[in-house]
């Protein structure tokens, strides 16, 4: 059986996932499956969402990044999900248009729609708001061009891991629906895919690792180890090895 190494390189980030194939895996084609998911995959799905977002914001954006929540006020309030979404493209307009007056890059979004609607409890509300990861700019000037209620703006600010607990938190269960759409000029991390780097005893020695961060530093010059997580997986039996690593500053 092959070990395979897949890597995507986002950013200043790094992650790495080290696991078994069979030969006959290995000679598929590797395009994206298109059957519908299959109910007890739900958890998985959920956690490879994360983790797409996660790369494609530390692939697009930095700490000069904005992240922008907006909610609506009793006046604004829209009646559906699609009069939302249009509310989001509106004003994501109305920032192109101040950005290109005022001589800034062309903006870069990602965007997450919440929405939860009332039930028959009358103490329930319909609950709508949008949260935006956008290009920095003057933070005074995306709050006012939202003008349908309250926005608040902060800074992108990474940790060790970078924006994970942003990616995880936008994607956190919403007991409700949660849209998610992104600007066309997003890059999209594209793996490296390397089938003959490691042997299964390799990927033993690495899932019997306790966090010795010179193992993986080693394996990966130039980037400084963030955590590893080893998880057997209960379909196959497969060790699946999974790595996060960043760039020196």
């Amino acid at each position: 059986m092959a070990i395979r190494e897949k890597r995507f390189l986002c950013g200043k980030y790094l992650e790495v996932e080290i696991y078994p194939i069979s030969k006959y895996e290995q000679k598929k084609s590797r395009s994206k499956k298109k059957n519908e998911s299959r109910k007890e995959q739900k958890s998985l799905n959920d956690k490879n969402a994360k983790k797409n977002l996660r790369r494609r914001i530390h692939a697009n954006f930095d700490n000069k990044d904005l992240i922008v929540s907006l909610s609506y006020d009793a006046d604004n309030l829209p009646n559906s999900e699609e009069a939302a979404i249009r509310d989001r493209n509106n004003y994501i307009r109305r920032i192109k248009n101040f950005r290109k007056r005022n001589g800034l890059g062309e903006l870069k979004y990602i965007s997450v729609l919440e929405y939860r609607e009332a039930t028959d409890d009358k103490r329930t509300k319909t609950r709508i708001h949008h949260h935006i990861i956008i290009s920095g700019m003057d933070r005074d000037k995306v709050e006012e061009l939202w003008g349908k209620g309250i926005a608040n703006t902060s800074r992108m600010q990474a940790n060790e891991l970078g924006f994970e607990e942003l990616a995880n938190y936008l994607l956190k269960d919403p007991r409700g629906k949660k849209r998610w759409s992104q600007s066309k000029n997003i890059v999209i991390p594209v793996p490296v895919i390397n089938d003959y780097k490691y042997s299964n005893k390799k990927l033993y020695e690495l899932s019997q690792n306790q966090g010795e961060r010179e193992v993986f530093e080693k394996l990966y010059p130039g980037f400084v180890y963030s955590g590893h997580e080893v998880v057997l997986n209960d379909i196959d039996g497969g060790t699946y090895v999974y790595i996060k690593m960043r760039r020196f500053d």
